[in-house]
Order: C-alpha cells, then structure tokens, then sequence
C-alpha cells in the first residue's frame, strides 16, 4: 500500500469520525427542544461545502472527494433541518438557507449558461469550496480570540481539537498529494487555527480567571 492510499484512507476515517462529532449536539437538541448554542453557521456551512464539493468531486471524478462531501453534505442537512425545527426564531435560519440556496442555484445557473468550458466549470466549482471551506476552518479564530480575552478556554474540547486538527492536517497532505490547491488550501488554515486552539487550551486550560 503505497504513501497516497494510506493518506486517502486515513483522510477519510479521520473525516468521518469528524462529522459524527455533530451528532450528539443534534441528539441533545431533538430531545430537549433546545438549541442554545448549537451551532447552526457550521451546519449551514458545512451543507453548503458539502453540496460544492460533491460536485467538484464528481467533475474531477475523485471518489474520495465525492463520498465524503456527500456523507457531509447529508449529516449537517439533518443538522439544519432538526434546528429550524426546534428553533423559536425561524426567519433567521430559514433566512441563510433560502440565501445560501439561491447563491448555489445562480452560481450553477451562471456556469452553465455563461461559463460552459468543462474546465472553467471545474475551477469555479474549486474556488467556491474553497472559500467557503476557508470560512469554516477559520471561524475557530474567533473562538480562539474570545479565550484569550477572557484568560479562559473553559468548555473547549481537547477531544474535538485533536479530532479536528488531525482532520486538517490529514486533508492537507492529502491535497497535497493531489497536488490540488482547493483541497489543501484552506486546510492550512485550519491546522493553524486548531494549533491556535490547543496552544489556548494549554495555557489557560479549563479554568476561569477569577481576577479577570
């Protein structure tokens, strides 16, 4: 088995384990009705890269990429629908969906009618997941920030840092191996925000500074 399938494999499980982090805060709001800090923008978000990188995936025909934007794709549509369920205040996220929808079904629009060049289509579709994953990776700063100011990583997973900065890193290297820029990319971004996170949580740990 040579360096890239193992890459690949590892990617992929380390991906998995990733998105099935988002099924407990699900659970919990199904059965409480309560959604107090769920976090929707990163189910939203993250539906929304999953459909792009579907079917970028599908163009430059890489399964990798097809199955496990598909398999996100689904899990954080569960995520959003079972929120909007729950949620008290629809009109904000149903909001972000209806905008989050038109801007997928336009762009699909435009480079259908005014792109057409498979190739061109191909990069418009790369460069959309790649700035959408870029939002995503790096909206972790500004949690990172927030502990900082507060001298406190109080409620931060060591689990989920790990989780996710191996997540990074594995998806950077695998970019890497594709030699593919809107793969690795934004990946560089979340390793330096989840090493931003652990570097957080080992100074200030899980406890409030009382004098701050």
């Amino acid at each position: 088995m040579d360096t890239f399938v193992i890459v690949e494999k590892l990617t992929q499980g380390l991906t998995v384990i990733a998105l099935a982090s988002g099924i407990p805060p699900c659970i919990h709001m199904i059965k409480t009705g309560i959604t107090k800090n769920v976090p929707f923008i990163f189910f939203f978000l993250g539906m929304m890269n999953g459909v792009v990188g579907t079917i970028y995936g599908l163009m430059i025909s890489n399964a990798t990429l097809l199955y496990i934007n598909l398999l996100a794709m689904i899990m954080s549509a569960v995520g959003v629908v079972s929120y909007i369920a729950m949620t008290k205040s629809k009109s904000k996220p149903l909001l972000q969906v209806l905008f989050g929808s038109t801007f997928l079904l336009v762009n699909h629009w435009y480079c259908v009618r005014i792109v057409v060049h498979e190739e061109q289509v191909t990069e418009q579709y790369g460069l959309m997941m790649f700035f959408i994953s870029l939002v995503l990776l790096a909206s972790p700063a500004l949690e990172v920030i927030e502990c900082m100011k507060d001298k406190s990583a109080e409620g931060m997973s060591v689990a989920m840092i790990v989780g996710n900065l191996s997540c990074s890193f594995a998806w950077l290297f695998y970019g890497i191996l594709l030699k593919d820029f809107f793969v690795y990319a934004p990946n560089i971004v979340g390793v330096a925000t989840n090493l931003g996170k652990a570097v957080v949580k080992v100074i200030y740990g899980g406890k409030k500074d009382k004098t701050a």
